[in-house]
């Protein structure tokens, strides 16, 4: 198995950063900048949303909502190396500041798109950081 990890602070609540990682309002902020990437489907715990880049979709099933602290998504459709993967944001607080966790786990091996997903995700992380800085 291989996993995603990376790590960011973030100068900003726990509150500012959740709501960018849990709602599909927040997430497109950070997520869909790409001309074709867009988001569908509904953020509540259970629900599924439909994150699409060009003609490629994932469909996430939303397995946890922890105000304010951790947001989980399970891969149920989509690229084959993505499907039984999970992708996880936890917020631990620091004083002023906040450190986002994130993990994408479950990968079967290392491929070169593994290798991508990777730099993506950390670009993302810094998207995320970005936004909710600038607020």
């Amino acid at each position: 198995m291989a996993d995603i990890n990376h790590r960011i602070t973030i100068k900003a609540s726990a509150k500012k950063i959740y709501e960018l990682i849990a709602t599909k309002e927040g997430i497109q902020k950070w997520l869909t900048k790409e001309d074709g990437w867009k988001i569908k489907g509904k953020e509540n715990l259970g629900d599924t949303l439909l994150f699409y880049f060009g003609e490629n979709h994932h469909e996430m099933r939303v397995s946890k909502l922890e105000t304010n602290k951790e947001v989980k998504w399970d891969c149920t459709v989509g690229h084959p190396e993505w499907i039984g993967t999970s992708v996880t944001f936890i917020i631990e607080s620091k004083g002023d500041e906040n450190i986002l966790h994130f993990a994408h786990k479950g990968w079967t091996k290392q491929t070169n798109f593994f290798k991508q997903c990777n730099q993506v995700w950390e670009g993302s992380l810094i998207d995320i950081k970005n936004v909710v800085e600038a607020k």
